[in-house]
This record gives structure tokens, C-alpha cells and sequence, in this order.
């Protein structure tokens, strides 16, 4: 019965890690065209910075959160 309960959590955390990662990748990518799109060159630098993290942030996340055993 624990264990059960245990690979319930397991899921549940994954699922939240995929959608996450999901979610991070989507804001990363408008972000990143926003930061194509502006002429001021502080705001581009700062938009890719954070788009960049956005970005790398959401691959870690997919990652965790794959259906995949270890």
C-alpha cells in the first residue's frame, strides 16, 4: 500500500516537473521574440538573458519529468 501511494506522488511530481518545463519553454520562446522584436539594445540584452534562462530552466525540468525509468 505504500509503495502504491509512493508511485502515485512520483507520478504526480513528474507530471508537474513535464508541465513546468512545458510552461518554461513556452515563456522562454515569446520571450526571446520580444527580445528580437525591441530596438532598445539593454532591453534586447535583458529579454535574452531571461530568455535564455527560461530556456535552459525548461530543458532540467522535461528532463525530471519524463515517463522514463532510471
Amino acid at each position: 500500500m505504500n509503495h502504491e501511494k509512493h508511485d502515485k506522488i512520483s507520478g504526480l511530481r513528474k507530471v508537474a516537473d513535464f508541465s513546468e518545463g512545458l510552461t518554461s519553454l513556452i515563456a522562454g520562446s515569446y520571450v526571446l521574440t520580444l527580445a528580437v522584436t525591441k530596438r532598445n539594445i539593454a532591453l534586447r540584452i535583458a529579454l535574452g538573458i531571461t530568455a535564455g534562462y527560461l530556456i535552459l530552466r525548461s530543458g532540467g525540468k522535461l528532463h525530471s519529468g519524463s515517463m522514463e525509468e532510471e
